[in-house]
């Protein structure tokens, strides 16, 4: 099994081609109606998500919209919770849900579990935690350049059980590959295993819509915001955006062009990338579901490990999951092929096919990032209406990294 990027070639009325089943040709153009696909605002004129969310995250977890709803708002307000103790204290080192639903969050001292206690958070005393992990992550991606090997697919830290994750490309380990893996395992909280599948990128202005990349491929549109300038424009995966494109929407008219991205097919890259958004066109603070409604945009963060989160994409439409780790670095490719090492990525168990990338990751409607790629072992999502998960996984470009490296803020509904 091959990871990769996921940019399938533009072949309309074939294979994973899909224009909005919900707003025909919409892609942040003036003049679609976005008055009514807007969510109604409460009383107080503060945007709140559609019925439609807790209907799809309802059907997910099996459970009633207003089930859903609860559970969601729990998540959001222990994340609120981390975020206030955190402010108080450094001494919080990594935070995750745990299978009951609990927030828990790594100390290595008295004073700061009672810290995490006081904020309605479950303190966990770890031998190395969130900072330490990184460190170590530096370490062995430096020994994993020196071997020489082309086979280490991922590299990243798994906070629920306190241990870095090297994963291998599939096959057969050359020499080096195997010199390599016998330093790893000799050092202490480093894990090594092997993928069934390499992976791909995934490539497609309301987001999670077709975003058409001239010269005939596509990804899905990502996050509109503006810079400093008042510029209007577009957060994407950089790889969505390399060599500076002109982008259509799914109606075939010019929404666009590339104007910066940080990936380079081949290379050291980070996949993150933006879009100028024509004059004429106007970025929204919404994203589609894919499912007959919208989701509004009020707020971006890097919600805990653990957290629900759902991915709006041309391809496979709406699917859910949770986040599992953060700061991965992924090299896309298979053995013997051309390697694009990509660092910052978080990883998912939402489900995307090629012609997700660059779509809009959502928790509740706290923005999360756009899609970067997944497994490239033939597994199909299918079309989802309902935030069907499938047991796959996925990578991401995490909103606010790349929102913060370009001095974009993000549109709010």
């Amino acid at each position: 099994m091959t990871v990769s990027y996921l940019r399938p070639p533009h072949r309309p009325g074939q294979g994973s081609y899909r224009p909005s089943r919900s707003i025909a040709g919409a892609a942040l153009v003036l003049g679609l109606g976005a008055a009514a696909l807007a969510p109604m605002p409460t009383a107080t004129g503060a945007p709140v998500p559609t019925p439609g969310v807790y209907d799809v995250l309802g059907k997910s977890w099996g459970v009633s919209p207003a089930e859903a709803k609860v559970r969601l708002d729990a998540e959001h307000s222990k994340a609120d919770a981390l975020e206030t103790a955190k402010a108080g204290t450094a001494n919080l080192d990594g935070a995750f849900f745990d299978a009951s639903r609990r927030l828990v969050v790594n100390v290595h001292s008295a004073k700061a579990a009672e810290v995490a206690r006081e904020h309605g958070l479950t303190p966990r005393t770890v031998a190395r935690g969130e900072k330490a992990l990184a460190k170590l992550q530096a370490q062995v991606q430096a020994l994993a350049d020196r071997s020489g090997s082309a086979q280490v697919q991922s590299i990243g830290a798994d906070l629920p059980t306190d241990r870095l994750q090297v994963v291998l490309q599939p096959g057969k380990q050359s020499a080096k590959t195997v010199a390599l893996v016998n330093q790893l395992k000799a050092i202490p909280g480093v894990g090594v295993s092997t993928n069934s599948a390499t992976l791909a990128m995934t490539a497609d202005v309301i987001g999670g819509q077709i975003m058409d990349v001239v010269p005939g491929t596509w990804c899905s549109l990502g996050y509109p915001g503006t810079t400093s300038d008042g510029n209007n424009v577009l957060l994407t995966a950089g790889h969505c955006v390399e060599g500076l494109p002109d982008v259509l929407n799914a109606a075939g008219t010019h929404i666009g062009k590339g104007i910066a991205t940080r990936f380079q097919t081949g290379r050291r890259s980070v996949d993150m990338g933006l879009m100028d958004i024509d004059a004429e066109d106007v970025g929204r603070g919404y994203i589609d579901n894919r499912n007959g409604s919208t989701t509004t945009i009020t707020g971006s963060s890097k919600a805990p490990v653990g957290s629900t989160i759902c991915k709006a994409g041309n391809t496979t439409g709406w699917t859910c999951g949770t986040i599992t780790q953060y700061n991965l670095t992924v090299n896309y490719g298979g053995a013997g092929g051309s390697i694009t090492r990509t660092s910052g990525l978080a990883r998912s168990t939402v489900c995307t096919e090629g012609g997700d990338s660059g779509g809009a990751y959502i928790s509740g409607t706290i923005a999360q990032g756009m899609t970067s790629g997944g497994p490239n072992d033939g597994h199909d999502c299918g079309f989802n209406q309902g935030g069907n998960a499938t047991g796959s996984y996925s990578f991401y470009q995490p909103v606010v990294d790349a929102a913060n490296y370009y001095g974009v803020t993000l549109t709010r509904g």
